[in-house]
């Protein structure tokens, strides 16, 4: 599950950028709602599995300390950074959200 994770938020963050790229490479930089929300579903699949993860119960022959906090929050903060990108790139363009 983790390494599941570390894949689709690399991914996440390389789509993210993508889409807010295709945003600005137009004559009049716009990006319209129904393009950054292709960007949107990945990190958060991304991030769900990797909070899964981290939060995920313990079973008995665990302990707290056997919990993947650095294995699984590093997909996490970069699936939050992937959002961050698409969040950005749509509110911050010139003339507001289309």
């Amino acid at each position: 599950m983790i390494a599941l994770a570390w894949l689709l938020s690399i991914a996440a963050v390389v789509w993210a950028y993508i889409v807010s790229l295709a945003g600005a490479m137009r004559t009049v930089p716009r990006l319209y709602w129904g393009e950054a929300m292709t960007a949107v579903p990945l990190p958060l699949v991304a991030g769900t599995l990797a909070a899964w993860c981290m939060l995920r119960p313990i079973h008995p022959p665990q302990t707290e300390a056997d919990r993947p906090f650095i294995a699984a929050g590093i997909p996490l903060l970069l699936a939050v950074l992937a959002l961050l990108i698409v969040a950005v790139s749509y509110l911050d363009q010139p003339g507001g959200p289309a």
